[in-house]
């Protein structure tokens, strides 16, 4: 039997956050979530997940601030992101982009395509 991936989500809409979870886990991933921003970093250190799903607007510390800490962060760097967020404008599509995440979904969501994406990247891992 192989091993569950692993996946982290960040997110401050709490039941955003728990529907995503719930279904992810039933879809068979082993989930770990927070919908405090100050929790992430330390989070994904001991998690270490396969992918980090992150919205871009939360308080206190934003998504694209959390790309720049994990980038910056050799015990973490190259954990693959993808942004799950309501800003679709172009430039914050790019900005995301530019920081090196590998996929970008805009609020609301497909939820089929967002697992299939999922498991392309942790398949690539």
């Amino acid at each position: 039997m192989s091993e569950k991936k692993r996946v982290f989500i960040a997110d401050d809409e709490v039941e955003t956050l728990e529907s995503l979870k719930k279904s992810l886990t039933l879809s068979g991933f082993e989930v770990r979530a927070t919908f405090n921003p100050r929790e992430i970093i330390k989070m994904i250190k001991e998690f270490k997940p396969d992918v980090v799903l992150l919205d871009l607007l939360m308080p206190d510390i934003g998504g694209f601030e959390i790309c720049h800490i994990i980038d910056a962060d050799i015990e973490i760097k190259g954990i693959p992101i993808i942004i799950i967020s309501a800003l679709s404008g172009y430039t914050d599509i790019k900005n995301a982009y530019e920081l090196g995440v590998v996929g970008y979904f805009t609020k609301p969501y497909d939820y089929n395509k967002l697992v299939n994406e999922i498991n392309k990247i942790v398949a690539r891992r």
